[in-house]
């Protein structure tokens, strides 16, 4: 016991040492000491670390939580209908439970009777100090007894621990200051009641028994026409928000806005009418302006805390706010309201933008409840709301000269007209209406019912109305300039909800659309009023966000009407496209003028590229060429600016406004650069599609694009305002073709990637590894250099980009390398860390280790040496799933691994490959089994092969392969492609190209110098047709065949070529192996004269263009443009059709390859141009063949589709790891079968074949 005494003794000690400042600070008053002690948790931040504190707060712990604990888990397990739903009426049911506990009242007489020993001590220790002080110490020794009276008090019940003397005389105090506020009582009286109140904490002011007859003292002072009173009040309640307690806020709040309430209700009289001007000097307007300001600016900042108090606070603060802006709206026709200034009008010109209701609407929390009250009996602000949008723009369109553009003025304004009060009102309007509608529950509160409206008000009815609006701009505010201009404030406010597809789809009509192109119409006819260039640009900004969005694409693209030219991206394309070109009709002599500026022009052809960047857009808008019209615009840009400025100036947006101190001279040439870079960047843009990269390498301008592209993505900048991403994407696509291959080389691109990749291997990065070197590398990649290598291995993930950097290049081979010399080419990246073959390749690199092993990975035997033997094996083998096996890549793969700690795999180091990498393949039967097909094909005659019967067979052909696909194969096979193709050479749209030459005019294709290539095609490939049974003749045999039919092919095709020596791809034949070819001579079981008669008829028809990449190299069938690019059909055809279904059908996958930098075309191209050999089995390969020359050349964009969706779930999971790319390209398509994806090719077939199909035979 003696030892609790001294701990309380020790520390009540302390605890007045610490604070001994604090109580001088006193001023010589003991009420305010007291409070200081009262109040010392509130502003000692260092109160819970005192030991006096402590130890009361152990002593409730040991003998008050267990008390605690038992009562919470019996009142939440309690299922009575009265129990306890709420946080804060659990904690006040437990409290009350725990205080009126037996526990309780014996743990505070213990501590009440060892505090007041201590205290008793202490004071007396005190008083033997001090007793030859006299007067100074007057203080401490009244705080001594008071310490006594506190101490000495009861030791029976809590409440006279805390002195309830001394809380009865708070009360007393109250209820005198609320008596002496009372406005019957004298001023005087009323300002000293006043000022002791402010002296008074918060807290206490609403705990006290007199805060209801204080709020209604408090609320008269607000408006009493003394200053005094009436701001020291209002100071009052700003010092009450401060407080960190929801009640105490609540109660302000309401008292605020109650009194304002009772104000406008009976004072409003005072305030002048909305026809006459508002003076802002008069005393009472200031002061009702700061009431309303500080409602305001509370308004604007509870939202951030109001979630962590109870529902009941957020409620009642909507509640009392609506309260307020409902009073005196003047809604219906027979309204009997005065027309004076209400609130709402005094709140716009305060918060003009609705800041407050922004933020309200922001969180799910509070926006729930804020529009169920607007639902509710506050339909009257939505009302009034939508009223002042719709009157504004009805009067403005009546009388467009009577509402002038509306700037700040400069310096302080003391009046506000009434048409500014009327335009401040109608802002906060529009602010207040669009911002609801941003939001689904806003939506649907409309349509809004109105009086003096016969019909509800949608919102369409809205956005028209404000469209109309935009109409009547005459001039674009300055950049920067704080304008509150209507058109401009409509305009972001309907740009705002444009970018959300949710709106778009529900709200955004034909309709609204049609209104919208309206200026543009008369522009594209003589017209009597053209609108002015601000409209336009308004204009094109709202179209620009419609199109940025799926719904809104759409929309503009095929609209809801039967009709194709109806849609609104016609009209579009079509000014922008006789814009460019100068070909607009003439205007009358009022018109605004007969051509457009360059900023509307670039502004609808930014909206045309947002549609044309996109497969389904470009497709709609080909016909217009705009491709050709941008290339000549930019092509006399760059004529007029010269070739000594042509060096790129940085785009900035800002720049879009010229500084009116700029002489002429200088805006012309400042704009005429704008306006080169913009044409630049929107021709740019037509390389987002393969289609459309095949468009852009046709105007001669893709050097210069792609220049531009890397200035921009080096600076780390966005394609546009309206796209999420950067131009990861685009440069793969680019990188998908020669030409684009060598633009990207041109201009720095390549180079830029292998500097970032050879400064993260060979430059450290911090201090640390000048000390400490790297750990050995383990990993395939070290992360530092994960993005480095992902960009090289998207730039040289296509054939054409391999053949056009790596054609005819020697590796340098220097004798000395400096350490400072960095590789410049990939060709001297692959020289430096790849083929280490010298010392000097040794001695030049600071990290050896990491870097050769980034580049070869090939050392002692570890997991190193195990992947190489997985390449090895990998490359020599080929095979679709379960066709080869594949060595583990590293010692952990299975089970057995694991057990046997070792690699179980043998070494790939000599020919010939150990037999546990060649699967055993069991040989089909010789018994052709019947089925359908193949009692269809005997039953046919030669003479029968027309239209009718080729539908016979596809219809056969469906149902064989959905139900017995394992028939077809072998020589029902062949013979239905054999006879598919006498049937297709009769239609005249298949047959598309030149008729097969005799062999007699074969001439040499100069193909020699490709000897070693095909070399080593012909073994890989009868290497496979003997593992797969395919071949029956001898290897020596089957190769020279296969030769013969390789050379006989290129021969003849090189009779229909025409070479161009732009482009290395295509300066001779075609460069790479033919593996449609093979896979043919192999489906005949090595017949040479067989597979010949198959490719010389299949020659001719359109389908070969797809299947047979080598078809259309650099053939005389196809444009010169298109030929001299040496983009292939299967990139700007196929893979764009791949594209267009995918982003319609699957938006999973779309955006899963947009978000890896990598595009659906490419992967496309590359299992296309290889015919799926090591993708797909050998079964599925022919049955890919069979099906796209049976189906239609269609058939090849739906295959692939079906492939990406078959793999969504790997394409989604690598995109999480970030290796997409290398998964699609180096592992088999596993798990896929045509024959079960026909049910969907078909729905496929139903809904794109027209436009695929026709789109398709556009190539010739």
């Amino acid at each position: 016991m003696a030892s609790a005494e001294d701990e309380v003794l020790t520390g009540l000690h302390q605890l007045l040492k610490n604070i001994e400042p604090t109580l001088k600070s006193a001023s010589g008053s003991l009420d305010v000491a007291e409070d200081v002690l009262l109040h010392l948790e509130e502003t000692d931040e260092s109160f819970h670390k005192h030991d006096f504190v402590k130890y009361i707060r152990e002593n409730i712990e040991t003998y008050i939580g267990p008390l605690v604990d038992e009562e919470i888990e019996k009142r939440s397990i309690s299922g009575a209908p009265n129990s306890v739903s709420r946080q804060e009426t659990l904690v006040q049911a437990v409290a009350e439970s725990a205080v009126e506990s037996r526990l309780f009242s014996d743990l505070t007489q213990k501590i009440c009777s060892s505090t007041s020993s201590a205290a008793n001590t202490l004071l007396r220790s005190l008083d033997e100090e001090h007793n030859s002080m006299g007067s100074d110490e007057e203080v401490e020794s009244q705080l001594s007894k008071r310490m006594r009276s506190v101490f000495s008090e009861g030791a029976s019940t809590c409440g006279s621990s805390f002195n309830q003397d001394s809380l009865r005389r708070c009360s007393e105090q109250f209820h005198c200051i609320a008596d002496e506020m009372d406005c019957r009582k004298p001023i005087d009286i009323r300002r000293d009641a006043l000022t002791r109140l402010c002296h008074v904490p918060p807290s206490d002011v609403m705990a006290s028994e007199s805060w209801s007859q204080l709020r209604v003292s408090l609320m008269d002072a607000l408006a009493d026409p003394d200053p005094f009173l009436s701001h020291t009040t209002l100071s009052f309640h700003a010092k009450m928000f401060a407080v960190s307690n929801y009640q105490i806020m609540r109660e302000t709040y309401t008292c605020l806005a109650e009194h304002l309430i009772r104000w406008f209700k009976s004072s409003s009289q005072s305030l002048p009418s909305i026809y006459e001007p508002l003076d802002i000097t008069k005393s009472e307007v200031v002061l009702l302006i700061k009431r309303i300001r500080l409602l305001n600016e509370f308004q604007c900042e509870v939202p951030s805390i109001w979630v962590r108090y109870p529902e009941s606070f957020l409620e009642v603060i909507v509640d009392s706010s609506l309260s307020l802006l409902c009073l005196q709206l003047k809604l219906g026709k027979n309204s009997n309201n005065s027309d004076k200034l209400t609130a709402l009008h005094f709140l716009s010109l305060i918060d003009i933008r609705a800041n407050w209701f922004r933020k309200w609407l922001h969180g799910n929390y509070s926006r729930a409840t804020l529009i169920n009250s607007l639902e509710g009996k506050y339909q009257p602000v939505l009302q009034d709301a939508v009223l002042q949008c719709l009157t504004f723009c009805r009067d403005s369109l009546s009388k467009p000269k009577s509402h002038p553009h509306h700037t700040p003025q400069d310096g302080r304004r003391t009046t506000y007209t009434p048409n500014e009060i009327r335009y401040a009102r109608f802002v906060h309007s529009l602010c207040f209406v669009s911002r609801l509608l941003f939001y689904t529950g806003g939506r649907e509160l409309f349509p809004v019912s109105i009086d003096i409206f016969p019909h509800p008000i949608s919102v369409q009815h809205l956005l028209i109305s404000w469209i109309q609006l935009i109409g009547l701009a005459k001039s674009k505010p300055k950049h920067g300039h704080k304008a509150y201009e209507p058109a401009s404030l409509v305009c972001k406010a309907i740009c705002n909800l444009c970018l959300s597809n949710a709106f778009v789809e529900q709200c955004v009509g034909d309709e609204v659309i049609s209104v919208l192109l309206i200026p543009i119409r008369t522009w594209l006819e003589p017209s009597s009023k053209r609108y002015s260039e601000s409209c336009m640009l308004h204009i094109a900004e709202i179209l620009a966000c419609l199109t940025s969005t799926c719904a809104g694409r759409k929309l503009l693209l095929h609209g809801s009407g039967s009709e194709k030219k109806s849609a609104a991206a016609h009209v579009i394309a079509e000014f922008a496209q006789k814009s460019l070109n100068s070909k607009l009709p003439s205007g009358t002599l009022q018109s605004a003028g007969n051509i457009p500026s360059y900023s509307v022009v670039g502004a609808f052809v930014f909206v045309c590229r947002q549609m044309y960047n996109v497969c389904e857009g470009l497709l709609l808008l080909l016909e217009y060429n705009l491709h050709q019209g941008i290339a000549a615009a930019w092509k006399q840009a760059h004529e007029k600016w010269g070739d000594s400025h042509a060096v790129p100036l940085k785009f900035d947006d800002s720049n879009e406004n010229i500084d009116e101190q700029s002489s002429p001279t200088q805006s012309s040439s400042r704009n005429l650069v704008l306006w080169e870079e913009t044409l630049l960047d929107n021709l740019l843009n037509f390389a987002a599609t393969p289609k459309g990269l095949l468009l852009l390498q046709q105007t001669g301008a893709i050097n210069e694009c792609v220049a531009y592209m890397h200035s921009r993505y080096t600076k780390k900048l966005q394609v546009s305002k309206c796209e999420k991403f950067g131009y990861g994407v685009m440069v793969t696509q680019v990188a998908a073709t020669a030409a684009g291959t060598s633009a990207l080389y041109k201009a720095g691109f390549l180079r830029a990637i292998i500097h970032e990749l050879w400064s993260h291997l060979e430059h450290a990065t911090d201090e640390i590894r000048m000390t400490a070197p790297r750990p050995f590398p383990l990993h395939p990649i070290d992360r530092s250099v994960h993005k480095s290598f992902m960009g090289l291995v998207n730039v040289l993930s296509s054939y054409p980009a391999v053949h056009e950097l790596f054609y005819q290049q020697q590796l340098p081979n220097k004798t000395s390398y400096t350490f400072r010399e960095m590789p410049e080419s990939p060709i001297n990246l692959i020289d430096r860390l790849v083929m280490i073959n010298s010392e000097a390749k040794i001695h030049a690199l600071f990290n050896y280790e990491q870097s050769h092993v980034f580049g070869l990975r090939e050392i002692i035997i570890d997991r190193l040496s195990i992947e190489r033997n997985y390449l090895l094996v990998k490359t020599h083998m080929i095979g679709g799933e379960g066709e080869r096996l594949l060595p583990s890549r590293s010692l952990d793969d299975n089970s057995q691994q694991r057990r046997q700690r070792h690699y179980v795999w043998p070494l790939f180091y000599h020919f010939p490959i150990p037999k546990e990498y060649t699967p055993t393949i069991a040989s089909q039967t010789s018994m052709k089994k019947e089925s359908a097909l193949s009692r269809f094909l005997a039953s046919s005659k030669s003479s029968e092969k027309n239209r009718q019967w080729l539908e016979q067979l596809r219809s056969t052909f469906c149902k064989v392969m959905k139900t017995a696909a394992s028939t077809v194969r072998g020589g029902v096979l062949i013979e239905t492609i054999e006879k598919t193709i006498q049937a297709l050479e009769r239609m005249p749209e298949e047959r598309v190209f030149k008729k097969t030459p005799t062999r007699g005019q074969f001439r040499d294709s100069g193909s020699a110098s490709n000897n070693n290539l095909q070399n080593i095609g012909v073994k890989l490939a009868i290497r496979y047709g003997k593992q797969i049974n395919a071949l029956k003749a001898n290897p020596e045999t089957a190769a020279a065949n296969l030769v013969t039919v390789l050379r006989t092919c290129s021969q003849f095709l090189a009779q229909q070529q025409s070479y161009s020596s732009v482009l290395k791809l295509t300066s001779g034949p075609y460069p790479c192996y033919d593996w449609f070819v093979s896979s043919i001579f192999l489906m005949v079981s090595g017949s040479k004269d067989r597979s010949l008669s198959i490719l010389m008829k299949l020659s001719e028809l359109l389908c070969s263009g797809y299947l047979w990449p080598a078809r259309l190299h650099a053939s005389i069938h196809l444009s010169e443009g298109v030929r001299a690019s040496g983009i292939p059909p299967v990139f700007s055809c196929t893979g764009h059709h791949v594209e267009l279904i995918l982003q319609a059908e699957h938006p999973l996958i779309y955006s899963a390859f947009r978000m890896s930098g990598y595009t659906p075309s490419q992967i496309t191209q590359h299992w296309l141009t290889q015919c799926f050999w090591n993708y797909l089995t050998w079964t599925q390969v022919t049955h890919y063949i069979v099906t796209v020359i049976t189906m239609g050349c269609d058939y090849q964009v739906y295959i692939c589709v079906s492939i990406l969706k078959h793999l969504q779930h790997e394409i989604l999971s690598h995109r999480q790891t970030q290796d997409l790319q290398v998964f699609l390209k180096e592992n088999p398509i596993e798990g896929f079968v045509v024959s079960e994806w026909f049910d969907y090719m078909n729905k496929l077939e139903q809904t794109y074949r027209n436009t695929v199909l026709t789109s398709m035979r556009n190539i010739a």
